[in-house]
């Protein structure tokens, strides 16, 4: 548990303007035993046992030895949970659950967003930088540096969100190729060159093997190079991942710190408090460290990888020192979801939280990223405020980063709307107070991309009761774990139940047959009714799913070629326009549903999600082809209708609505937009 308060209370600060800095660092794809500090203490977890706890990946436990030093001082200048989970387990929900405090089912955002989305973050759905804006005055100075994987450009980027600077990517380093993929070959990878860049996009070379040992690969169906924005502009395409190719030799994670240096220069020098926003690149694959990096953790690439990661977070406190911003900075530290167990030796560490139900007897597969199980969303929980955060201080408190959010607005002082819910909460007294009763007692997992459920469902309920730590799983499997094997996708009603707080690897569901089973799932069952007539009955976002690449961040888009320091060719003289063709016969009427475009078909490669015969329709989904369920959606423009999905012969639709209400307006209930089961 937390210790005793330390220093003042939230309310009698003693920073500038009496608002705190905050620095968020946000790791892609990290393991909960991924940092030194976790992985030397996981069979301290209550419930754990020391010979069931998964491989170690930044640390030796018999000797001791850590690789994450910059990131264990952090735990060490505050608080470590031992039981923080994420918003989802995956990256585009994850990072909108953490900007929003609110999930997925209520904001709209389910699944990833694409190269080329013409969506993002709902526009009526506010971002943690956005609510800060709101003070009076010229208040905090506002920088997300990173991965951003909320919309890539236009009114969806991070300088539309709140951010008066970013510099990052706009969606996941495998997205697209790169001039560094896997790092090099000190890697292992025997295809690592696959995920390589051409010299331009209309190199259509065929690649002999699509599948390799360590990255399967590569992950770019859209003949996409991964840029490096500074605001909106292209910095660098494709992105120097290991600083191997960039003329000053830097690589992306020293650039980042050294850009949040910069912001905390630029703060100090205005007397201002910042908000840094840092989801990293690492640790996604492709794996990548920079060649110093290179066999100096012990631990293979991935070890090697997190080293450079830790290093880079060093220079970043560094930064703070350098500035003298450590002491009224509050940093926040987590990841977005847990290890990608597809990849192997590539993928990071779980810890005690195994999965062992679903490795055992399931058909194998992930327990780790897009799951539902422990390792999916329990993640690395620091944070550190000197004077304010008790020290060394370990807490098993249930907590989120949903909860960042309301914790951050209430030490700026600024209001939550009252126009929505929010399933994060203030944990000020856990930080400052050492109140272990301060935390949640419920929280909610969705799916977050495994086959054999729909995005965005809740599948698993934690409810904690007194010293229990129970979890209700509704969905298992359909995530691929190592060697590409999947395991058996399978609903269950009623609910697998385990018993976290004896059992945190989640190895035996509790007997349906015993009196306590029933008794535990009859309190879960009704928490989640609630939780569900709560997302339907009060504000809700809708998603723009669609993509186009007529948009996507491209330098010399004209000749394809997405690389800087490409010469611009001449341009091509321009020929007289044809004569017009003389007039023909008017077209013959066409047939009903005849009108709709093709290529606005669903083709499989979008995550959609079923939408059921409901307001604000104005006709029912009872159609019996895809050209009249297209022309149906054409019918229904008018309320909202956007895209539409033919599937199992059935017709379903999707509305484009960034804030609807269950009010009536224009005659028309905007409702439920999408089918949770209340």
């Amino acid at each position: 548990r937390a210790g005793p308060p330390v220093g003042t209370s939230p309310a009698g600060l003693a920073t500038r303007g009496s608002k705190p800095s905050v620095l968020i660092i946000f790791v892609d794809d990290w393991g909960w035993g991924d940092m030194g500090a976790n992985c030397l203490n996981a069979a301290a977890v209550p419930g754990a046992q020391p010979d069931k706890i998964d491989k170690e990946t930044s640390c030796d436990t018999a000797t001791g030895r850590s690789i994450t030093p910059h990131l264990d001082s952090i735990a060490a200048s505050g608080i470590r949970f031992t039981d923080f989970h994420v918003g989802a387990a995956v990256c585009t929900p994850s990072r909108a659950a953490l900007q929003t405090g609110r999930m997925g089912a209520r904001t709209g955002v389910t699944s990833n967003f694409q190269p080329g989305s013409l969506g993002g973050l709902p526009l009526g759905e506010l971002t943690i930088a956005e609510h800060l804006k709101t003070l009076p005055g010229p208040g905090y100075l506002t920088a997300a540096i990173g991965k951003w994987h909320l919309g890539p450009q236009g009114k969806f980027a991070p300088t539309a969100r709140g951010y008066d600077s970013f510099l990052g990517i706009p969606e996941s380093i495998d997205y697209g190729c790169t001039d560094t993929a896997m790092g090099a070959p000190d890697s292992g990878c025997l295809h690592w060159e696959h995920d390589r860049c051409p010299r331009n996009k209309r190199d259509t070379t065929p690649l002999a093997d699509q599948s390799t040992t360590c990255h399967p690969g590569p992950v770019n169906p859209w003949n996409y190079s991964i840029p490096l924005m500074h605001g909106v502009e292209v910095l660098q395409q494709p992105a120097d991942l290991d600083g191997t190719s960039s003329a000053d030799g830097v690589h992306l994670s020293l650039r980042y710190a050294q850009f949040a240096t910069e912001v905390m220069r630029n703060a100090t020098a205005q007397d201002r408090p910042f908000f840094i926003y840092m989801p990293y690149s690492h640790m996604h694959v492709p794996i990548v460290h920079s060649p110093q990096y290179t066999g100096k953790s012990g631990r293979g690439v991935l070890g090697d990888a997190l080293m450079e990661l830790d290093d880079s977070v060093g220079m970043v406190l560094q930064g703070l020192e350098d500035t003298g911003r450590r002491n009224d900075t509050i940093i926040f530290v987590t990841g977005d979801n847990g290890p990608p167990q597809d990849q192997c030796d590539w993928g990071g560490s779980v810890g005690p939280f195994l999965g062992q139900w679903q490795k055992t007897g399931q058909n194998g597969g992930s327990s780790g990223k897009l799951t539902s199980w422990e390792g999916g969303h329990r993640e690395v929980g620091l944070v550190s405020w000197p004077g304010k955060v008790t020290p060394n201080a370990v807490s098993h408190v249930l907590a989120s980063s949903l909860d960042y959010l309301p914790t951050i607005l209430a030490l700026a002082g600024v209001p939550l709307p009252a126009d929505r819910v929010y399933d994060g909460i203030d944990i000020s007294k856990v930080l400052f107070n050492g109140d272990d009763t301060a935390g949640h007692t419920t929280l909610f997992h969705p799916n977050s991309g495994a086959s054999g459920s729909i995005s965005g469902r809740l599948d698993a309920v934690r409810w904690n009761n007194g010293s229990k730590q129970w979890k209700a799983v509704y969905q298992t499997g359909g995530a691929p774990g190592c060697g590409g094997v999947t395991g058996n996708a399978t609903t269950h009603n009623p609910p697998l139940l385990f018993d976290l707080s004896t059992d945190p690897g989640e190895t035996t569901a509790l007997d349906v047959s015993q009196p306590l089973y029933s008794e535990v799932v009859a309190q879960i069952t009704a928490v989640l009714k609630a939780q569900m007539h709560s997302v339907n009955t009060t504000l809700q976002s809708v998603v723009n799913y669609n993509t186009s690449f007529a948009d996507e961040p491209c330098v010399h888009f004209a000749d394809k070629s997405c690389r800087t320091g490409v010469p611009t060719p001449p341009p091509s003289p321009t020929p007289p326009p044809p004569s017009p063709p003389p007039p023909g016969p008017p077209p013959p009427p066409a047939p009903p549903g005849a009108g709709c475009n093709p290529a606005n078909w669903f083709n499989g490669t979008i995550p959609w999600e079923k939408q059921e015969p409901r307001a604000p329709f104005a006709h029912p989904v009872t159609v019996g082809t895809p050209a009249e369920c297209c022309g149906l959606c054409v019918t229904n423009a008018g309320v909202g209708c956007a895209y539409w999905l033919w599937m199992s012969n059935s017709c379903y639709m999707k509305t484009e609505v960034q804030k609807c209400a269950p009010r009536t307006a224009a005659g028309v209930s905007c409702g439920t937009l999408k089918p949770w089961t209340e």
